[in-house]
This record gives structure tokens, C-alpha cells and sequence, in this order.
């Protein structure tokens, strides 16, 4: 009972961080799309996309290695040793990034160049940073992290892009100051680098093992990448900008959902990886698992009906086609949360190679149908593509870690697909919004009743302990 209060407190504690600054960061769609054009907005949306790339390989998936071995390790020997490595490789890293980038604007010419390498090295230095300090245990400051950051994007942006017009520019200028200064604030706040990095610091047999659990999650990330970047360059090649535009919007509102599922990804990652010698394990994971499908489900179809009935003024009429694919995007975005929790099973026992194969061949999968889907079905074909890709990546490790995750589907999983095929038929066919209103409504008391006694009880006591906080 404590293990899962301990969890759902985690979830509020990580809630309060990403629903500020994603909060802040939706409300950033609508301004973007009144002041930058759909073919602009493309290729920042592209950019963004490469530079999720560039950033595995410049931080060798430290993010996660860093934040996996300071969690269960609170030594001040282990933490200095796995701290000092991270700093030092990845200030290399980035050294050679920038004089790479240098050389190589003398012989290309790209478009805002130099905005894009300062944004990829401080988007790589933020990201290990924040792991670095979660994984000492500073959840509040992780928190605080990503509220700041959130907030100063918001305000640089509303001087950067709509007073001084700076286009996309102003966007990467946002994200750059943005971070620097959170970076020196957590610093400030923590003094994790003035006492656990050390110069001359060195532990060969820590630092093997860190390289070890991380770098066979670089091909991960890549994969990962492919599965969710890929598809931009396809709708570009084909399609143009202005689609790639337009299905970015999409995707911008798709992550309301998508914050959720890190929510919750974050809190379970410290909850399984410390549960993960108890022995009713199986029991307990699988209610989790089971729990969490109907509540996606739910929170998808909220936000996929708000969004419909408001969409006509969030957005700028040149993006309002985005609308017709917010559905099956919001499935998508359920297919990967499901297929990501899994992805614990292969952390907590540091089986980490072993997860190579099944996200290699999604990849391969899913490549394929989107060069093939789009040439049929354009937009749709991409959107069809992610959620099959996705639905074949759960499946597959469901079955591969059965026997160092057994996590047990339950029959009630009947219920939220009920749910998705019904909200699909009133999404596409219904125009009254008191219909769209009553649906959602009857979902989310149907859910209710199907949740387990404890699983009631245990939500019930800690929002009305929120509410006589406040």
C-alpha cells in the first residue's frame, strides 16, 4: 500500500512540473501559428526533430545512464565518480560539436546554422544536468527545472518572435536563453557540479560500467528517433513544408497526452526500479499497467473533444487541416505510452542490450509502411503507420520480457478500446457538441466503476488530501 501511495505521490510531484511548463508550451501553438508561416514553422519542426538526434550521440545516452546509477547508489565515492565522467565526456563531446559545426559552415551554407548548433550543445548540457539532479534525489528542483524553463520560453518568445518578429529565430533564441539561465539557477539551488565533480577524478571500473548500461541505449535513442522524427522528413520529401507544417500542429497538441504519459513514465521509472526485487512484483506492476490503459484512454478523449470544440479559434486558419488527424494521433500517442512502460523492464534488470532487437525491427517496420503509406494515403498513411508500429512494439515486449517483467494484461483492456472505437465514431460523425460532452462524460463514469476497490480508494485519498491543503 505505502509503495504505491509513494507512486502516486510521485506522479502529483512530477504532475506539478510538466503540466506548468507543457501548459505553458501549448499556450506557444497558437501564438507560433499567427506569427510564423506553415512552411517556416516545417522546417523548425525538422530541426527540432534532427536535433533530438544529435543529441544521443553528443551525450552518449548519459541522460539516462547518469540518472539510473545516482539513484541507487548514494555513496559520495560513486557519486563523484559517475558525475565527473558525465561533465568531462560530455564537454568533449561538445567541444567537438561546435568546432565541427564551424568547419562545416565554411563549406554549406544552412539556414539560422549557427542558432541550431547552440541550440543542440545547451539542449544536451540542460538534459544531462536535470537527470544528474534527479537522479540525486532533487526531485523539487527537477521540478522547479522545468517550470522555469517553461515559463522564461513563453515570455522570451513574446518578445523574440511576436515584438521583434524574429521568426524561427526567435523561437531558438527563446529555448537557448531559456535553459542557460535555469542551468545556472539549479546550479545555484544544488551545487552539484561544485561537489561532485573532480577534475582529476577517475574510476575506470565505474566509468565501464556507466558506458556499458548507456551506450546501448544510443542505438535505442536512434531507433526511438526514427520511429518519431522519421516521419517528418517523409512528409517533407513528399508532401512539402507546408504539409510538414500542418501535421506539426497535430503533433503540438498530441503531446497534451504525451506530457501525461512522462508523468507517469518518470514516477514509475523510480518506483519499478526500486520495486523491482519485491516479490509480488508481478501483482503489482500489473495493476499498475492495467490502470494506467483506462486512464489513458480517458484523458485522450478529454482532450481530443476540448480540443475539437475550441480548435477554430486556438489556431490560425492556414493550420486548421490539422484538425482531422488529432484522432488517430491521440491513439498513437496511447500505443507509445504502453509500448515506453515496458521499457522499465529492461532498465531494472540492465538488460539494456536486449531491448536493441524489438526496437530495431519497429524501426524497420515502420520506415517501410511510411514510404509506402504516404504515396496512398498522404497525412493519414504516416498517422496509420505510428500507431501500427507502435501496437507491434508492445506486443513484442510483452512477449520478450515475460520473464523478467511479467506484467499481466488484463481482460478488462476490452473496456478502453470500446472506449477509443466509440469516441472515434461520435469524433467523426457528431457535430453536437452536447453529444461530443455527454459521450467523454459517460466514459469517465464507466471508468471509474471498472477500477479496482484500492485503485479508487488510494486516488480518492490523495486528491482529498490536496484539497484540505488548500
Amino acid at each position: 500500500m505505502e509503495r504505491s501511495k509513494k507512486f502516486i505521490k510521485d506522479i502529483f510531484i512530477y504532475a506539478i512540473g510538466n503540466l506548468g511548463s507543457k501548459l505553458i508550451t501549448f499556450l506557444l501553438v497558437p501564438l507560433y501559428t499567427y506569427f510564423i508561416s506553415p512552411d517556416d514553422f516545417g522546417y523548425y519542426d525538422i530541426v527540432l526533430t534532427l536535433t533530438f538526434l544529435a543529441m544521443g550521440f553528443i551525450t552518449f545516452q548519459l541522460r539516462d545512464g547518469t540518472f539510473r546509477f545516482l539513484l541507487d547508489n548514494e555513496d559520495e565515492y560513486t557519486r563523484k565518480s559517475v558525475v565527473s565522467f558525465s561533465y568531462k565526456l560530455l564537454s568533449q563531446s561538445t567541444l567537438a560539436v561546435l568546432i565541427i559545426g564551424i568547419l562545416f559552415s565554411f563549406f554549406y551554407e544552412i539556414r539560422d546554422w549557427g542558432w541550431i548548433i547552440a541550440f543542440v550543445i545547451v539542449l544536451s548540457l540542460y538534459e544531462v544536468e536535470i537527470q544528474i539532479v534527479r537522479g540525486l534525489g532533487q526531485n523539487k528542483q527537477f521540478v522547479f527545472a522545468g517550470i522555469l524553463t517553461a515559463f522564461q520560453i513563453g515570455l522570451y518568445s513574446l518578445i523574440f518572435v511576436a515584438w521583434l518578429r524574429m521568426g524561427i529565430g526567435g523561437i531558438f533564441c527563446s529555448n537557448i536563453l531559456a535553459r542557460l539561465v535555469t542551468m545556472v539557477m539549479v546550479e545555484t539551488q544544488t551545487r552539484v557540479f561544485k561537489r561532485y565533480f573532480v577534475l582529476g577524478f577517475k574510476d575506470k571500473g565505474v566509468n565501464r560500467a556507466l558506458l556499458k548500461y548507456s551506450l546501448p541505449l544510443l542505438p535505442n535513442a536512434v531507433c526511438w528517433w526514427l520511429l518519431g522524427g522519421s516521419s517528418r522528413l517523409f512528409i517533407e520529401h513528399f508532401l512539402g513544408l507546408e504539409a510538414n507544417g500542418v501535421y506539426a500542429v497535430g503533433i503540438k497538441f498530441s503531446t497534451i497526452l504525451e506530457t501525461f504519459s512522462v508523468i507517469v513514465y518518470q514516477a514509475w521509472q523510480e518506483t519499478a526500479i526500486k520495486q523491482y526485487g519485491a516479490s509480488d512484483r508481478a501483482v503489482f506492476f500489473s495493476r499498475i499497467f492495467n490502470t494506467y490503459c483506462v486512464i489513458l484512454t480517458v484523458l485522450a478523449l478529454i482532450f481530443v473533444f476540448v480540443l475539437k470544440l475550441n480548435y477554430s479559434w486556438l489556431i490560425d486558419a492556414r493550420y486548421l487541416d490539422s484538425l482531422q488527424y488529432l484522432y488517430p494521433m491521440f491513439i498513437s500517442v496511447i500505443c507509445f505510452a504502453l509500448a515506453a512502460f515496458y521499457d522499465l523492464g529492461y532498465q531494472c534488470s540492465k538488460q539494456t542490450v536486449r531491448n536493441l532487437p524489438g526496437v530495431i525491427i519497429t524501426t524497420i517496420l515502420n520506415l517501410v509502411m511510411n514510404y509506402f503509406f504516404i504515396r496512398v494515403l498522404g497525412i493519414w498513411g504516416i498517422v496509420l503507420s505510428s500507431i501500427l508500429s507502435y501496437l507491434f512494439m508492445l506486443g513484442f515486449r510483452i512477449i520478450d520480457t515475460w520473464k523478467f517483467f511479467p506484467v499481466r494484461v488484463s481482460l478488462e483492456i476490452i473496456y478502453p478500446i470500446l472506449f477509443l472505437l466509440g469516441g472515434a465514431l461520435v469524433f467523426y460523425l457528431v457535430d453536437s457538441p452536447v453529444v461530443q460532452i455527454g459521450y467523454v462524460v459517460v466514459v469517465i463514469v464507466l471508468s471509474y466503476f471498472i477500477q479496482p476497490k484500492d485503485v479508487k480508494n488510494e486516488i480518492g485519498e490523495k486528491l482529498k488530501g490536496i484539497i484540505r491543503k488548500h
